[in-house]
Order: structure tokens, then sequence, then C-alpha cells
């Protein structure tokens, strides 16, 4: 694994993979991309996705003149307009957290924007990263029942500590899910290669294995 990014926005990311020239979708760009950027150097093709218009705005300036694209809007399981409560977008809805915002961001589904774009036309491998302040859990749980046609999965379980040790219930709901998502992407072929509190990393066992023969 190689640490690419710095310590706001870096991931660590398989080696073998660097110099794939693949794609990269980059879910939740927050006001730095190093990560997406240091891929893009590398060869990779990058779409990014971000509601907050300061965020996307961050991220205009950090790719100007480079062939990417870039989207003022977010991804998530369903579409539509949701309310935005400053450092998280459905974190209140799964802890039950009372509102903090009027202000809304436009949200579209992953899926519905996988056929619109067809992902399955872009470069392999296909990499999916998701920093969106806990949505991952809904759209990880949806993608065990309905793959997407990506070969690598990077994400941070934030839903498992956006809030403190008094909502203990609910944090051991969150960690029952992540157990459910990963048991359910291990049985339809798909292997853990990094697991910190910071980030999971999961990758298609078979062209994980291929890319190890080569």
């Amino acid at each position: 694994m190689q640490f690419l990014g710095n310590r706001y926005s870096g991931y660590w990311f398989p080696e073998i993979f660097l110099h794939s020239k693949g794609s990269v979708w980059g879910v939740g760009l927050g006001h730095d991309s190093s990560f997406e950027r240091k891929l893009v150097e590398f060869g990779y093709d990058f779409c990014g996705f971000e509601p907050e218009f300061d965020c996307y705005r961050a991220s205009s300036k950090e790719f100007r003149g480079l062939p990417v694209v870039l989207e003022n809007y977010g991804l998530w399981d369903k579409s539509g307009h949701f309310k935005y409560t400053g450092e998280n977008i459905s974190i209140v809805n799964i802890f039950k957290l009372k509102e903090s915002s009027e202000n809304h961001l436009e949200i579209r589904s992953l899926w519905e924007v996988a056929a619109e774009k067809k992902i399955k036309d872009y470069s392999s491998p296909r990499v999916l990263k998701l920093n969106i302040e806990g949505a991952e859990r809904e759209i990880l749980l949806r993608m065990v029942a309905e793959p997407l046609e990506f070969e690598i999965l990077i994400f941070q379980a934030e839903f498992l500590f956006h809030v403190g040790i008094r909502r203990i219930v609910e944090k051991i709901s969150a960690f029952k899910d992540l157990q459910r998502i990963l048991q359910g992407l291990t049985i339809q072929g798909w292997e853990v290669v990094d697991f910190s509190r910071h980030q999971i990393t999961i990758i298609k066992s078979n062209y994980l294995q291929e890319k190890r023969e080569q």
C-alpha cells in the first residue's frame, strides 16, 4: 500500500494498481482532493461529486486546467434535495439527531448516475472513494444487494464515529451494519486489503488475483 495525498485527505492505495491508468469516482471532496489529484497525476481519469458549493468551488480551483469531471451534487442511495446539517448529510437519519439547518443540497442516486454516465465504459480498475460523513452506510448496504461495476472500494466508516459514547446503542447498531456490509461483499467476491479506523479498502478478489499474477 502507498499513501497518496496529505494528512487532511490522504488514503492508502494498493501499489500494484498505481500505474494501471484506471478511473476514480471521488464521492465527497471537501476542501482538499489531494488523493484524487495524485491518482490523476498517475494517469487515472477522475470524476468528482460534491454537493456543498464552497467545497465544489475549492475542487474546481484544485483541478483547474486538468481533464477531469466535477459535479456539484452528491451521491447517495437515493435522489432528492436533503437538508444540510453542517458537517454531515445522513447522520441525522442514522442517529435521529436534531436537524440544524434549512439549507438543502442536491443528492442523486449512485445507481442512477452510474447508469447515466455508463460506468462500465470507464477504464479499470474503477475506484469508488466514499467520504460522505456517514452517508456511505446506505450506499454500501445497497451495494451488497445491487453491485456496481467497481473493482476497488475505499471508504471511511464514519457512521461509527460521529456521535459520542452516550449513544452506545446506536454505535453498536452501526458496527453491526459494518459487519453485515463486509460479510455481504465478501460473499460477493470482495477481499478486504486494508482495515483501520480511518479507512477500509476492499478489492474484487478475481481482479486482485489477476493483477498479482501479472
